[in-house]
């Protein structure tokens, strides 16, 4: 089903099709020192997942627990995504995917993305001319929808849809419209991992923040800095830090050496002073 020809725009931008909404953290594109919105960078980055382990799947357990905390009792079914820019089919070794199928499997439920494809990737939208302003829901919606395919199916019951980064929410409601008229679901509910924060703060979203306690201490998980020389660090004191880039470190380890001086190696003993140690 082409749901470029199919889906209303106008009556899209005028009725949520999506039962609920939920958004679990923010999104600060220009923020260095936020450690949820560096993780949901870091989450988006994790492709092909397999060069990402096992940081990835710890960080996608970590959401999957958010996602069905923010749930709460609802009886969940089906789990479905939005689908990568990039992506014509649904592709396992995305971040995405991992996620989905974490939450299925915690939640008894059954993977669906498969109803969705595309007939072509497109550029990413922030890449994208004329996304913002009064019309910015309905040129995302337009955006979304332009090559996206639905295969009918009869699903039945409550779908929970999860996207990544929400700016307008057209996705979801392009993706649960097309669940709802040709996949037969009831029911659709959209968890976010995290939402776009401008005007500081002053878009609605209130005082909107995840509580990542729970894995900011896990190895590879801390925030590091990077500078120009191709090195990371703990401090932004330490070493060329003129560039306000922070990544999580399993990120930073893949595109930077660590400093010699944050980072120093601890003195392995020679194996006589082992010997008379013990």
């Amino acid at each position: 089903m082409p749901l470029a020809r199919e889906i209303d725009l106008d009556a899209l931008c005028v009725e949520n099709p999506c039962d609920a909404l939920r958004v679990l953290g923010s999104f600060w594109p220009y923020s260095t020192g936020r450690h949820e919105s560096r993780m949901v960078k870091a989450f988006k980055e994790s492709h092909p997942v397999g060069e990402y382990q096992p940081h990835i799947s710890e960080l996608c357990e970590f959401y999957a627990a958010n996602v069905l905390r923010a749930v709460g009792s609802e009886k969940i079914d089906w789990v479905a995504r939005v689908l990568n820019s990039s992506e014509c089919e649904l592709d396992p070794t995305r971040p995405q995917s991992l996620l989905v199928d974490s939450i299925a499997r915690q939640a008894n439920a059954r993977a669906v993305t498969h109803v969705f494809f595309k007939s072509g990737p497109r550029p990413p939208m922030r890449t994208v001319s004329h996304l913002s302003g009064s019309e910015a829901l309905r040129a995302r919606a337009r955006y979304a929808v332009q090559d996206l395919f639905a295969r009918p199916m009869d699903l039945g019951g409550t779908v929970l849809l999860i996207d990544d980064i929400m700016n307008t929410g057209a996705s979801a409601r392009v993706y649960a419209r097309a669940l709802k008229r040709w996949a037969g679901a009831r029911r659709v509910i959209c968890v976010n991992l995290a939402v776009t924060r401008f005007e500081r703060g002053r878009d609605g979203w209130g005082r909107l923040a995840l509580d990542t306690s729970a894995i900011e201490g896990r190895p590879g998980m801390e925030l590091v800095w990077l500078d120009g020389q191709g090195r990371f660090h703990r401090s932004r004191e330490c070493g060329d830090t003129r560039s306000k880039s922070t990544e999580l470190r399993f990120i930073a380890e893949r595109k930077c050496a660590p400093c010699p001086v944050c980072f120093e190696e601890p003195k392995r003993r020679k194996w006589w002073q082992v010997w008379e140690s013990s």
